[in-house]
């Protein structure tokens, strides 16, 4: 593996902290989406109400209703908009939380790959190490068969 090859798992932070980014431009433009809708219908309500006043009748403060109907729908539709702006304002907190934590597991994770790498290079050095008393020990041996086999050569055959 190269030294600068990330880990598996700081790709996978850094996949889930792109996904969360994009689920959250979603999530705002959703919103948005539906606070136009919102107010579109409130504001097409408005307009049958005022309409249905008229036609029920002429003795009706049609201008007080209307300007009544105004006000609720716009408390309605700032209230919405409120609503929206601290649902949006949540949703940016928990995303910060969450990149900052993301952060924080991609660095654990890397930390953790550095250690396991030093870790596997000392086990490697141990074993190398071991390999080669191993060979030479194996040499040895094979040195006093080869002796003992001219021995037991010179024994039989006398040469």
């Amino acid at each position: 593996m190269e030294n600068n090859a990330k880990p598996k798992p700081v790709e996978d932070v850094q996949a889930a902290k792109a996904t969360t980014a994009e689920k959250l431009d979603a999530f705002k433009t959703e919103a948005g989406q539906h606070l136009d809708a919102a107010a579109t219908q409130l504001d097409e309500m408005k307009d049958k109400l005022v309409a249905q006043a008229q036609e029920f009748g002429k003795d009706i403060d049609i201008d007080g209703l209307k300007a009544k109907a105004t006000e609720h729908f716009d408390a309605a539709k700032a209230s919405t908009a409120e609503n929206f702006a601290n649902l949006q304002a949540q949703a940016e907190t928990v995303f910060a939380a969450a990149s900052a934590k993301a952060d924080q597991l991609s660095d654990v994770a890397e930390d953790k790959f550095d250690e396991m790498k030093a870790e596997a290079t000392v086990q490697f050095a141990a074993a190398q190490v071991k390999l080669d008393e191993l060979k030479a020990e194996a040499t040895v041996q094979l040195d006093i068969a080869k002796e003992k086999a001219k021995g037991i050569w010179h024994q039989l055959f006398g040469e």
